[in-house]
């Protein structure tokens, strides 16, 4: 049975981030064998690529691609969507004859825009979840549109370098 015991105090650098003191393994050993399995453990995965997305980020119209291999159409439609403002509901009553009323009108008119605002809580919640469904979905559009122009462009860059070869 080994006696071991591990120490991870502040350190002055260069020296070990660990320190063992164990009679069959040493510190420098035990950092060897960790950094020799985990370039093992990298060769066998490949590389990591993690992509985090932008918080926030709005994607912009894209600029129509020079050589109008894509349809007009979809830079006309998309232009209208980025161009849709947000929808937004505010209250109008419209005027009614029983608020005209002298004793009930104006309490028929207070209870009326009190259920008014009330529906309208709900109703402005559900839009703002529309607004911010149709914002990140133009935003794809636009990232969708601008990935379509950059692989027309590749494909006719190897159709001219298939041309060449010929």
């Amino acid at each position: 049975m080994t006696n071991t015991t591990m120490t991870t105090q502040s350190r002055p650098p260069g020296d070990p981030w660990i320190e063992i003191h164990d009679e069959v393994i040493t510190s420098a050993e035990l950092v060897t064998e960790v950094e020799r399995r985990v370039a093992r453990r990298r060769a066998e995965l490949g590389a990591v690529n993690l992509v985090f997305p932008t918080f926030g980020h709005v994607s912009t119209f894209p600029e129509p691609s020079p050589g109008g291999r894509i349809s007009p159409d979809l830079y006309y439609y998309l232009k209208q969507a980025n161009q849709t403002p947000a929808t937004a509901v505010e209250p109008l009553l419209a005027p009614s004859p029983a608020t005209q009323l002298p004793v009930v009108g104006r309490f028929w008119q207070r209870v009326r825009g009190q259920v008014h605002s009330l529906v309208l809580f709900y109703v402005n919640r559900s839009v703002r979840d529309q607004n911010r469904l149709n914002v990140n979905l133009i935003s794809a559009l636009n990232e969708l549109t601008r990935v379509v122009q950059e692989q027309a462009a590749e494909i006719d860059a190897l159709r001219a370098e298939l041309r060449r070869r010929d």
